[in-house]
C-alpha cells in the first residue's frame, strides 16, 4: 500500500515551497525591490554585522517576506562557532 500511496499521493511541501516563493516574488513586486538592490542590501548588512560579530558571509540570506500587508527584511546571519 505504502507503493500506492506515494504513486497518487501529492506532496504536500512542495506546495508549501511554491506558496513561498509566490509570496517572495510578490513582496518584491509590491515593494519595488530589484533583486540588484537586494544584493546591495546584503552586502551592506555582511559589512555592518561582521564588524562586531565572527559571522559566515557565504551563508548570509537576505529576503523580502510579505505577512499579510506587511512587506519586511529578513535577514538570516549564520555566525561562526569559535574555537574552543
Amino acid at each position: 500500500m505504502n507503493v500506492m500511496n506515494r504513486l497518487f499521493n501529492r506532496n504536500h511541501g512542495s506546495g508549501k515551497v511554491a506558496k513561498g516563493r509566490l509570496e517572495q516574488v510578490i513582496a518584491h513586486d509590491r515593494a519595488r525591490v530589484s533583486p540588484g538592490k537586494l544584493q546591495t542590501v546584503r552586502q551592506e548588512v555582511i559589512r555592518a554585522v561582521a564588524r562586531h560579530l565572527d559571522i559566515d558571509p557565504d551563508g548570509v540570506r537576505v529576503e523580502l517576506n510579505r505577512n499579510g500587508r506587511e512587506i519586511r527584511v529578513d535577514a538570516h546571519i549564520p555566525l561562526r562557532r569559535s574555537p574552543a
